[in-house]
Formats: structure tokens, C-alpha cells, sequence
């Protein structure tokens, strides 16, 4: 299944789901003030790693498509939860580490389900809010193709297999924002924390996901 998870994601899941559920709770009395929006806008998007002692990412460009809100909390501060599909992914090297088999290139292109969930501060330039922010993300990812000099293959996402990658990321999310009328502009960055290698073989790096991406938004006030 595309939707396996292994014992710790589950855990590490649980723990986040249940932090903001507590985060919710607190701003409650708030909900009458929240405001809620749209955005779309273009991702770099790179898997990176580290091969013979030099950080390696292989990139490519995705999309970024959201709904998300802005919950006041506090005079200019403010928590601003997404829900995000996303096309991301990069290229990376399979390093086999046998006598008589070489390196392979792998580009991957993959669709994921995010929710960064990040704590904002606005403040005031004349007509203008200039906004920055950062929180934690979770990122589940869905399907997608991974691409070799062979084979184009689907990824089966909590398999274990050498085409696969992890299903879950726990990434930190961190970006400006700038508010005229109705309309915004971002720019924000989320890099991913844990391995997505589904497999790792001696001599191997360990893989991260990591995107940039800028986007126009509109805010229903």
C-alpha cells in the first residue's frame, strides 16, 4: 500500500497531530477574527545529499497549490495553518558501492500533501503589511514516477523497495510575505528533516527533500 507507514512515522505523527490540535484549542476565542485564502505559485524543488564529502541537489521546477488562514494571536502576531498539494521532487544518485556496477541517476517527480502550520508576524509599511514566518511542516507524500537510465518506474511510497521513498517528512518551514489590499506575495522555503530513502545501502548518503517557492495570493477579508 502507498499509504504504509513504519512504526516511528506513526509516532512521529501522532505527536505532531496531537501538539497542534493543543495549538487549535488555544486560539479558539480568536476564530471570529480568522481570516482564510488561496495561493498558487511555481516550487524549485531539490533532493539533496552528501556524495564523497560534497553536498549534492539535483533539482527541478513543481507547483504549489493551497488554502490556508491567518488566526490572530497577539498584536501583530499571528498562526497562519496551510493545506498545500504540491509537485516536488529533484534527482539524486544511487551509489552501489559493488565492484562492477556503476552509480545511477534517479529523477523523481512526486505529488505530496503539506501542512505547515507557521507562526507569522506582520507589521505595517503605509498601505502595505510586510509579514515574516516559520513553523513546522508535515509532508505526506501520495504517488509519483521516478525516472532511471533504464526504467521509468511509479514510486510506491512505505515500500521498501529501491524505487521507493519514505511516506512521511517532518520539514521547517520559513519565509516573507507581502500583504496589499486583498492580495499577497511570498516567497518561502521548507526543508525537510528526515532520511526519504525507503533504502540504504553501505557506503550511501542520506536524502532530503528541500523546495523554494513563490506564489500570489488572495485573502477573503
Amino acid at each position: 500500500s502507498i499509504f504504509a507507514f513504519d512504526n516511528s512515522e506513526i509516532s512521529n505523527m501522532r505527536k505532531i497531530i496531537f501538539i497542534a490540535f493543543l495549538a487549535m484549542l488555544m486560539i479558539m476565542p480568536s476564530a471570529a477574527q480568522v481570516t482564510f485564502g488561496v495561493r498558487a505559485g511555481g516550487a524549485y524543488s531539490s533532493l539533496v545529499q552528501k556524495v564523497e564529502g560534497t553536498y549534492n541537489a539535483g533539482a527541478r521546477f513543481g507547483f504549489s497549490l493551497a488554502g490556508l488562514a491567518d488566526i490572530p494571536l497577539y498584536k501583530g502576531l499571528s498562526l497562519r495553518p496551510e493545506l498545500a498539494f504540491v509537485n516536488q521532487g529533484g534527482s539524486f544518485i544511487s551509489n552501489f558501492q559493488v565492484e562492477g556496477a556503476k552509480n545511477s541517476l534517479n529523477k523523481c517527480s512526486y505529488y505530496s500533501i503539506q501542512v505547515p502550520v507557521n507562526l507569522a508576524y506582520t507589521f505595517h509599511i503605509n498601505d502595505v503589511q510586510l509579514g515574516v514566518y516559520a513553523g513546522p511542516a508535515l509532508d505526506f507524500s501520495l504517488f509519483g514516477k521516478m525516472k532511471t537510465e533504464n526504467q521509468n518506474v511509479d514510486i510506491h511510497f512505505g515500500q521498501t523497495k529501491e524505487a521507493d521513498l519514505k511516506t512521511f517528512d517532518l520539514g521547517v518551514s520559513v519565509g516573507l510575505r507581502v500583504d496589499y489590499s486583498r492580495y499577497f506575495f511570498s516567497v518561502g522555503a521548507l526543508c525537510g528533516t528526515l532520511d526519504r530513502r525507503a533504502i540504504e545501502r553501505e557506503g550511501e548518503s542520506s536524502l532530503y527533500q528541500n523546495n523554494v517557492t513563490l506564489s500570489l495570493g488572495y485573502m477573503f477579508r
